[in-house]
């Protein structure tokens, strides 16, 4: 066994959502989903075994609550042995539970990381598996451009694989709206957009843009890319809207970027949003077309932050 291990994974972001599951501790979905791994927003995280009473966590610098790793790495013990307690360094460089899928790239890298100190073959159907557990949208982020995470039935079934593993031209830009954590966690939040009662017809709709997704992607389709993620994503937003205690993520900031973003399509500029558990937007445009929305963004928008991304590696070992 290695004394200190230290792996990146970028967080992703859902073009095809996952909203709600069939088995919660499992992290098991209600729909196969579809995403981008994203460059620049990534968790850098350090494991080493120690002899403390009990694993910790140290975050941006800070020693943090390590009740939920303690938890993934207990699982991780009762399938691999009963291997000493762990110390944790972490560095997220991802604007945390805002929307960014932060826990994503930070069970991943945690994974990744964990399966080199342990001396685990890299496996990454099972490094998905594994950390799915953690995080179900970590299953796709060990995965570098776009990943599909097969809903399965069980733990076995249920992980991510690579679909295509090139740069299609697609853009992201990233409205920060607010690094707030968010009032509603996504566990939560599924689980109310469950009781909505379109909620059945939103699953089976799903399935249909994924394959429609797929074949977009592989014509680097870029309108019909962003017109595909756009209805997936605003009718997953519609299911908390309409569930038994309606919620919603959105803000009075992210409707009217929402608004402007679609007036830009109708000006004739490629651009799209999607949204995940959070307020902030993501903004799916191409890269000949980044520039001159991003412009366009910020003198309409300019108390916002806006960060451009474009499509991410898989994991790596530093």
């Amino acid at each position: 066994m290695k004394n200190i291990v230290t792996a990146r994974a970028h967080t992703n972001i859902a073009l095809i959502k996952y909203w709600g599951k069939t088995d919660i501790a499992l992290n098991i979905p209600t729909t196969s989903s579809l995403s981008m791994t994203l460059e620049p927003f990534y968790t850098t995280t350090s494991v080493e075994f120690t002899d403390n009473e009990s694993d910790s966590l140290i975050l941006n610098s800070a020693m943090e609550d390590s009740s939920r790793v303690s938890k993934f790495l207990e699982m991780m013990r009762g399938q691999y042995g009963n291997f000493p307690k762990v110390m944790i360094q972490s560095e997220n460089h991802v604007p945390t539970a805002a929307g960014l899928a932060s826990s994503a790239s930070s069970f991943a890298a945690l994974t990744a990381a964990m399966f080199g100190l342990l001396d685990l073959e890299k496996d990454d159907s099972e490094m998905s598996r594994i950390a799915r557990r953690g995080s179900g949208s970590a299953s796709r982020s060990i995965f570098g451009n776009f990943a599909v995470w097969n809903k399965g039935e069980n733990h076995q079934s249920s992980f991510a694989e690579s679909f295509y593993n090139k740069d299609i031209g697609l853009s992201m830009i990233v409205a920060e709206i607010s690094s707030e954590k968010k009032k509603m966690s996504s566990t939560k939040g599924m689980q109310l957009a469950q009781t909505a009662p379109t909620y059945g017809a939103w699953v089976e709709k799903s399935a249909i843009q994924l394959a429609e997704m797929k074949q977009a992607i592989l014509q680097a389709d870029i309108e019909k890319v962003g017109l595909i993620a756009q209805d997936n994503a605003l009718g997953m937003h519609e299911q908390n809207r309409l569930c038994l205690e309606p919620f919603d993520y959105f803000t009075s900031e992210t409707q009217r970027v929402v608004d402007f973003t679609k007036e830009c399509y109708k000006a004739g500029l490629l651009a799209f949003v999607t949204i995940d558990a959070g307020p902030n937007v993501k903004i799916i445009t191409d890269h000949a077309t980044e520039k001159i929305l991003l412009t366009k963004l910020k003198a309409e928008f300019p108390e916002l932050t806006f960060d451009i991304a474009r499509a991410g590696g898989a994991y790596e070992y530093l």
